[in-house]
C-alpha cells in the first residue's frame, strides 16, 4: 500500500510525458504509468506529435543500423564487438532497442549520426528500480505535507519521527546554496520512504531515504568513493542520481545537474557527518 495516496490521483502533463517519452515508447513503463501516458496522448496533439516523430526516428535508425551491419556494408564502420551487439539488440523482441545499444546519447544526437558512421559509447551499466521509481516520482512534483517555510528547518528534518520505522533524518549539505523547501511521505515500490525537496540556485532536488535491510538497492551506475561512502551515479531519463547507503539506509538524491557537480555536493554532505 502506498504511503502516499496522492500519488495515484496526479495527472500526467506534457512536461512529465516528455520526460518518459522514450520510455513509453521502449515499453519499459509500469502498467500505471503507461496508462497515463496513453491517455495524455490521445488528449495532446502536440505531444502525439512529438511521439509520432520519435517512432518515425527509431524506424529510420533500425533501417540505418541493420544496413550499416548487414551483408555487404563495409566491416570497417565498426568494431567487431559493437557490430555483435547491435546484431544481438536487433534480434531481440519486446526489449528496448536504441535505448539500451546507445544510450546515454539523445535521439537528437543520434539522428544526427544516422546518414554516418556508427558511434561507439560507454554506459555507467544500467540502473535498478529505486532510481527508476525515485525519478518517477520526483518528476511528479506532488504536494508537500510539511514546510520549511510554514515550521523552519529543523521541525522538517524531525517532522518523520513516528511516521516511519526508521530514521529518516535528512543528511545536511555545507555551503548554504541548498535550501531545504519541505517533505513528505512517499515509497518506493513496496518500501516505505521518506521524500525531501531542496532548492538550489537554479533548479532542485528530490532526496528519497529507504530502508533497505535486505540490500536491494544501491548496487549499480559507476561507483565513485566520496568521503566514507561508496555512492553509485548514474543518469535515469536526463536526471543524474545519486545512490549511496548508511548501514541499512540507502539515499537516492535525484537532481538536474551534471555528473561532475552532483558529485561535488554529495561530498559536502560526507564532510558533515564525519
Amino acid at each position: 500500500m502506498s504511503s502516499d495516496p496522492t500519488e495515484a490521483t496526479a495527472a500526467m502533463d506534457c512536461a512529465e510525458l516528455t520526460r518518459t517519452l522514450d520510455a513509453y515508447l521502449d515499453r519499459e513503463l509500469a502498467p500505471r504509468d503507461e496508462m497515463e501516458a496513453a491517455d495524455h496522448l490521445a488528449a495532446c496533439e502536440d505531444c502525439r506529435a512529438l511521439a509520432d516523430a520519435q517512432r518515425r526516428l527509431r524506424v529510420a535508425l533500425r533501417a540505418r543500423l541493420r544496413a550499416a551491419m548487414g551483408p555487404g556494408s563495409d566491416a570497417g564502420q565498426a568494431p567487431d564487438a559493437l557490430r555483435q551487439r547491435l546484431h544481438l539488440a536487433l534480434g531481440r523482441e519486446k526489449k528496448p532497442f536504441l535505448r539500451r545499444v546507445l544510450s546515454p546519447v539523445s535521439f537528437a544526437a543520434l539522428a544526427a549520426c544516422a546518414t554516418g558512421a556508427v558511434i561507439v559509447l560507454a554506459s555507467h551499466g544500467g540502473t535498478d528500480s529505486l532510481v527508476r521509481e525515485a525519478v518517477r516520482k520526483h518528476t511528479r512534483d506532488l504536494p508537500l505535507e510539511v514546510t520549511a517555510s510554514a515550521s523552519g528547518p529543523e521541525s522538517v528534518a524531525s517532522w518523520f519521527a513516528g511516521k516511519l520505522d526508521f530514521n529518516a533524518a535528512p543528511p545536511h549539505f555545507s555551503g548554504g546554496d541548498v535550501r531545504l523547501v519541505g517533505a513528505r511521505l512517499s515509497n518506493i515500490q513496496d518500501h516505505p520512504a521518506a521524500y525531501v525537496r531542496y532548492d538550489l540556485p537554479r533548479g532542485h532536488l528530490g532526496l528519497f531515504i529507504v530502508e533497505d535491510a535486505d540490500r536491494r538497492f544501491g548496487e549499480v551506475g559507476r561507483a565513485v568513493q566520496i568521503g566514507p561512502s561508496s555512492v553509485r551515479l548514474i543518469n535515469e531519463r536526463g536526471f543524474n542520481v545519486a545512490v549511496w547507503r548508511r548501514n541499512e539506509i540507502v539515499y537516492s538524491l535525484v537532481s538536474d545537474l551534471d555528473e561532475n557537480d552532483l558529485a561535488r555536493l554529495v561530498k559536502r554532505t560526507q564532510e558533515l557527518d564525519r
